[in-house]
Order: C-alpha cells, then structure tokens, then sequence
C-alpha cells in the first residue's frame, strides 16, 4: 500500500510530524530512506530509493540557507547572552565573544546537511510533487 501511494502521488502519504522528522534526520521526505548524501556537503540530486527530485527549480536551496542562518544565529546569540549572564558582574569580552565567534564558523557547516533535508520536507509537505 505504502509502495502504491508512493508511486500515485509522489509522497508515502506519511503525516507532518514524520516528514520533518525525516528532514531533521537526513532522510528522504517522501519515502524515508537513507543514502541522499554523497558525502557531508554533496547532496544527491534524486532520493536513491524513490527517486524523489530534491531541486524543484533555480534557487531551491536559499530557504535552506535561510534556515541555516535563523539556526546558527540563534545558537550564537544564546551562547553570547548566556556567557555575558555567567560572567557577571565583571565581564571579560574574549570570554564571551570567542565561543560565540568560533560557533558562528563551525555550526553553519554542521548543519548544512540538516537544513538541506529539513528544507526539502518543508517543501515537500507544504507542495508535494505533482504525481508521476
């Protein structure tokens, strides 16, 4: 039945909650298998199982990179906010400012294959693919 409604329609029928859970664990939104990355930053272009196209058209990928963004910018500022509240009443600005700057390079290349994923089942969800 899954195989049958993944063939119709594109999608396995699977609801919300799953198909961004499949976003954030790097799996394929349409049909839940693994595999979509050559290696950490080269995305396949097409889910191995399903063949589910993950580029819908030019500029696809810059909601991922907003995502990327929101995320990295929002782990940044708590880590600044919460270092200066730890360091008060004196605080020592190369205590708070170096964690932040060094999650500010490392964070957005960690997620990229998380908000590569998560961008396509948000896309996914929101317009899924025409049926085959």
């Amino acid at each position: 039945m899954r195989a049958e409604r993944l063939a119709a329609t594109g999608m396995d029928g699977a609801g919300l909650v799953t198909i961004l859970w499949r976003g954030l664990t790097l799996a394929c939104a349409a049909c839940g298998s693994r595999g979509l990355f050559h290696h950490w930053w080269r995305m396949r272009s097409t889910c191995p199982s399903c063949r589910f196209r993950f580029t819908r058209s030019e500029g696809f990928w810059i909601g991922a990179v907003g995502v990327n963004s929101v995320i990295s910018g929002f782990v940044c500022l708590v880590t600044a906010v919460g270092l200066l509240l730890l360091s008060l009443p004196e605080p020592t600005w190369p205590a708070v400012l170096l964690p932040s700057a060094a999650l500010a390079v490392v964070i957005p290349i960690a997620l990229d294959p998380v908000t590569r994923t998560l961008w396509t089942a948000i896309v996914a969800a929101a317009n899924p693919p025409p049926p085959r």
